[in-house]
């Protein structure tokens, strides 16, 4: 009973928080050009805090957040809940797949959010979405990538990068912040990571009921490209993001 009321109440509350947050965000909605997508960003970032409030995410950062404004922050890939882990730390700009827009509630809102949708089964989109990464740290943002291109469980090292990404960092001539993400997990329940053919709607569900969920963020040195090609710069970062993977996992 207390999971089952612990659901409602999360939904309850997500659905008013979200409702709010598009509302208040409309007079920006109906702006052009990139002081909308910018301060956008900024009602996203207040968007994540409350909802890692409502659900009880716990964010721990490790290292330090650059001062300096836009970069590209690239992470590993665990769950859907990635996107509020990070996004409650940093005012991000999202680039997810095309299909998530077809989401229930999070693909609604990541819509208001002005993402850049990619989608690899078309050159011209894919073509686009480039530019519009290149432009979006160029204007001192964060854009926010998961170059493996799924999500995996977290307990078998990093997946191989997909480098389309990193030409971003080249192109605008800005940092890269590698992230590495985490979850805390509790032996006996469903694990936090959303992978593999899990089905999504019994996955949410089932972590609504959670009291609490633990992440932790290790923040690595930023990476500049140093003349670089984006496959070389994407092999590297990994490598970097690799090994102190292996020391957080095996410690």
């Amino acid at each position: 009973m207390i999971a089952f009321l612990r659901r409602i109440y999360r939904i309850t509350a997500l659905l008013v928080w979200s409702t709010f947050l598009a509302l208040v965000s409309i007079p920006w909605q109906l702006q052009g050009g990139w002081r909308r997508v910018s301060r956008i960003s900024r009602f996203v970032h207040y968007w994540n805090k409350g909802v890692a409030r409502i659900v009880n995410l716990r964010v721990s950062v490790h290292g330090s957040i650059p001062d300096a404004q836009g970069g590209l922050v690239v992470s590993n890939h665990l769950s859907y809940i990635d996107i509020v882990a990070h996004g409650s730390v940093l005012p991000l700009r999202y680039s997810p797949k095309s299909e998530i827009a077809h989401w229930p509630l999070l693909g609604w809102f990541l819509g208001l959010s002005q993402p850049i949708w990619t989608n690899r089964e078309s050159k011209q989109a894919s073509r686009k979405a480039l530019r519009d990464f290149a432009k979006t740290v160029k204007r001192g943002m964060y854009l926010i990538v998961y170059p493996e291109g799924t999500t995996t469980d977290g307990t078998r090292g990093i997946l191989p990068f997909k480098s389309t990404s990193f030409e971003a960092a080249i192109t605008g001539k800005t940092q890269i912040l590698p992230v590495i993400t985490r979850y805390k997990e509790v032996p006996g329940r469903q694990t936090v990571c959303w992978h593999g053919e899990m089905t999504l709607l019994p996955h949410i569900w089932n972590v609504l009921a959670f009291s609490a969920i633990e992440v932790d963020l290790y923040f690595l040195k930023p990476v500049l490209p140093n003349g670089m090609s984006r496959k070389e710069l994407a092999a590297h970062v990994r490598s970097l993001m690799l090994s102190e993977y292996k020391k957080i996992y095996t410690s």
